[in-house]
């Protein structure tokens, strides 16, 4: 029996989603679900782009995180919005991916952390070159003197 994938809720439609959205793509045990953006042409457009067909799209993160088949909400909006949509998602008992910077504040990032620690929920910044294997060489590099 195959495993079931993830569903993932891309929230924001902006450059930065594009990848994050090839990210999930990439992943085997991932499919993106849903796009949520202020402006429902830029989810579409994002979803054409990127090849993604028979998904939701949505202008409203709060209806977009009643969508049953969201396991993960891959964080893409810009900076001041970060602790709102993370503390949503964490009480909406969704697994989060939050892009960089994490919030404006340290106020907002200790808001962020409650939400995620009550709701138990899974999260972690995305530094998308943190596995680039060009990373790991020079590592190895300054490790070797």
């Amino acid at each position: 029996m195959p495993e079931k994938k993830l569903g993932v809720l891309i929230l924001g439609a902006g450059w930065v989603s594009t990848q994050h959205i090839k990210a999930f793509q990439n992943n085997p045990h991932t499919e993106i679900v849903g796009i949520c953006s202020r402006r429902l042409e830029s989810c579409k457009l994002r979803a054409e782009e990127s090849g993604l067909t028979d998904i939701e799209t949505y202008t409203d993160y709060e209806e977009a995180l009643k969508h049953n088949n969201v396991d993960i909400v891959s964080i893409c909006t810009p900076q001041h919005l970060h602790a709102e949509h993370t503390i949503a998602a964490a009480e909406a008992g969704k697994n989060i991916v939050i892009e960089k910077p994490i919030a404006n504040s340290v106020d907002e990032m200790k808001s962020m952390k409650k939400a995620v620690h009550k709701a138990k929920v899974k999260t972690v910044v995305s530094f998308v070159l943190r596995w680039n294997p060009l990373f790991a060489i020079i590592k190895r590099m300054i490790a070797d003197d």
